[in-house]
């Protein structure tokens, strides 16, 4: 059955394992990058292998498949795969399981798991239906966008099955959607009124490909454009995008977005980091437009809920605008569009010099200006999380994974693993923090062993400094979560990754001319940043609980 497993992956077109081996997952995971034409990427820790494929996924579009072994190998995967589940990335997770009817050591409950994630679980019972519940696990895992884990008894394993051919699955897609024309003519009234139109692309818009036509949308009304933080790139080149909105976004954003008399949301659910707790649209009537009615205004109050699909919806609000004779300069020849397209982020702040300390904002100026900008740019949470997107551009809406679907720190180098392998004609860019970067110490050994071309760029503060940050104004000491600054260069070289040690602007450029002249790899920036320079954002977030 195991080869048979093997032979399904290949003959539905999957062609990418990620993952760690065992007695549970050994033999179908080697069969297949064997004998069927397979790739198997490897990490070090089963939880690295779901945030590759999630990653993965979300970077081509298809289907992202884990493998792991049984009982710890499946538990060790928790975190990554809550963050698949919040990501909303179409994930595979095979794995091994105890012999049926055992109960040892490496029995869990495997439902029971799977729900404390929020992922969908499968289980292959019998060696014959095998085929038939890993089809349906992949068919569902893309319709719903939903991680599924498929367990698979190490007895099952082993038994004879002859081949058969799976039955075709129902079509991932579900039909494009379109509001009824009522809906349509109530959204074109509320336009008609206003003067000042934004519009808002969320992860339904990207998944979409819906650009064209709210661009289109957006010329006719003269709107200003922005992108949740999940969608960011997605109107890279236009010069009325104000980039990400909210509490990760540039100093332009809460000067100009909150002057919209109407925000046009498609594909966002308009949460609480890109409304940046109300303050960017509450004097806005909003109208939010989404594939399910469960999202219509389930971060805040809407003024109107469209159903539908976001290029469908905004091609018949074109439609419907043109058939009236509406149209509308917005925010051309405005103040806010010329300040806009007059502003530089890097001239918002005076960096903060200290002795061999670089200021973790001129940081990422600096490897924006230097780095390719054919790039995949990731980071996981921490202090360092907060700086990254108003600073660096990205090519396009696949160039960015915002591994924050958790919130959880440690899981930016398995991110990296999954775009240096989905997009390997992109340098991958990860920004992590110390702390994240020593949790997960074994990818680092996985990305520079399979010679990824990936930047590390390591804030390395000494501490965890999101909890430094937090606690130290309210009175508390903080050396508990303070452990001084180590090596991480000297770690990284270790490994045979390329390093250095950046104290300044100028140890940028030479390590990546370095690192050019060497053929790329994994490049380990190891960056003493300056402590003291603090995120407001960050102080935003937690006044905010």
């Amino acid at each position: 059955m195991a080869e048979q497993i093997a032979r399904l992956l290949a003959a539905e077109g999957h062609d990418t394992i990620f993952g760690l081996l065992g007695s549970g997952n050994f033999i179908f995971t080697d069969t297949f990058a064997r004998d069927f034409g397979g790739r198997f990427v490897w990490v070090r820790h089963e939880s690295a292998a779901v945030a590759a494929a999630a990653t993965y996924a979300q970077v081509t579009g298809r289907l992202g498949i884990a493998s792991v072994h049984q009982g710890p190998g499946v538990t060790n995967t928790l975190t990554t795969l809550t963050h698949a589940v919040r990501e909303r990335q179409p994930v595979l997770l095979l794995a091994g399981e105890t012999g049926r009817g055992l109960q040892v050591n490496q029995t869990i409950d495997l439902a029971a798991f799977a729900a404390a994630a929020g992922a969908r679980v499968h289980r292959v019972v019998r060696s014959e239906d095998a085929i038939s519940v890993i089809s349906r696990a992949m068919a569902e895992a893309q319709k719903f966008r939903i991680p599924v884990v498929v367990g698979i008894p190490t007895d099952v394993q082993v038994e004879e099955i002859e081949w058969t051919e799976p039955a075709p699955p129902a079509s991932p897609n579900t039909p494009l959607s379109r509001p009824a024309s009522a809906d349509i003519a109530a959204a074109a009234d509320i336009i008609e009124r206003s003067k000042r139109p934004f519009i808002l692309a969320g992860r339904g818009a990207v998944l979409a490909d819906a650009r064209n036509e709210i661009e289109a949308l957006g010329e006719r009304i003269g709107a200003l454009y922005g992108t949740s933080l999940v969608a960011n790139g997605f109107f890279v080149g236009n010069d009325r995008s104000v980039g990400v909105c909210g509490g990760f976004s540039s100093e332009i954003v809460p000067r100009i977005v909150p002057k919209a008399d109407v925000v046009i949301s498609f594909g966002a659910t308009i949460n609480q980091w890109t409304a940046m707790h109300g303050t960017l649209i509450d004097r806005s009537k909003v109208i939010q437009i989404d594939t399910e009615e469960g999202a219509i205004g389930v971060n805040g109050p809407v003024r109107l809920g469209l159903i539908g699909d976001a290029g469908r919806t905004a091609a018949a609000l074109l439609h419907e605008l043109e058939r009236r004779g509406y149209e509308s300069d917005g925010f051309r020849g405005s103040d806010e569009l010329r300040e806009l397209q007059g502003f530089v982020a890097a001239d918002e702040f005076e960096p903060v010099e200290a002795d061999g300390l670089i200021d973790p904002r001129s940081l990422v100026v600096e490897l924006d200006r230097l780095l390719p900008l054919e790039r995949t740019v990731t980071y996981d949470s921490g202090h360092h999380h907060w700086w990254p997107t108003a600073f660096i551009r990205v090519p396009d809406a696949q160039g960015f994974v915002a591994a924050q679907g958790f919130q959880s720190v440690g899981v930016a180098l398995g991110v990296a693993l999954g775009s240096a392998v989905a997009r390997p004609d992109r340098v991958s860019v990860v920004f992590i923090g110390d702390g994240g970067t020593l949790m997960q110490l074994g990818e680092l050994d996985a990305l520079t062993a399979q010679r990824r071309d990936v930047v590390v760029v390591v804030y390395n503060d000494g501490a965890y400094g999101a909890e430094v940050h937090h606690f130290q104004p309210m009175g508390f000491e903080t050396d508990h979560v303070t452990f001084g600054t180590r090596d991480i260069a000297g770690i990284a070289s270790a490994f045979g990754a390329s390093s250095a040690v950046v104290h300044s602007v100028s140890d940028i450029d030479e390590a990546l001319a370095a690192w050019e002249s060497a053929g790329r790899g994994t490049l380990v920036l190891d960056c003493r940043v300056n402590p003291a320079v603090r995120s407001e954002r960050l102080q935003e977030a937690f006044r905010a609980h």
